[in-house]
């Protein structure tokens, strides 16, 4: 693997499993608390409950199976789901869709799922990853 996905998309990998793993737990297991803390309207909180299921299944495991056994597609995977998760939570703070956008912890969500999709970019690219691995 490259130095550059060892030294900045390995710990970006263990902040996406650890961010994403306080997060599903807490939507997917008290989506009301989730809303209390955010201040939010606690509007049809099964969404949430979905939200942190995709986040435990995808985000979670994904990055352990990567951490565990870096490929390329896991990369690109991890990867395209942070990057798509940051643009959703993005234009959704742009467009005031979220109830309690004036709370820090929407900005600082926002921010962190930029901050992870960038460094995962180096765990997508396939220069990242040694093909005379397999030949030996």
């Amino acid at each position: 693997m490259s130095m550059l996905a060892e030294s900045v998309g390995r710990p970006t990998m263990v902040v996406n499993l650890w961010a994403s793993l306080a997060y599903g737990l807490v939507l997917l297991l008290t989506p009301d608390l989730f809303c209390d803390i955010l201040q939010a309207d606690a509007v049809n909180t099964a969404w949430l409950r979905t939200i942190g299921a995709a986040l435990l299944g995808t985000n979670v495991l994904g990055s352990w199976l990567w951490l565990r056994e870096p490929s390329l597609d896991m990369g690109r995977v991890q990867t395209t789901t942070a990057g798509l998760e940051a643009a959703a939570m993005a234009a959704s703070l742009l467009l005031g869709e979220f109830t309690a956008d004036n709370i820090w912890m929407v900005q600082a969500s926002v921010f962190l799922a930029l901050i992870v999709t960038i460094g995962l970019v180096p765990t997508a690219m396939e220069v990242s990853y040694d093909s005379n691995a397999d030949s030996t």
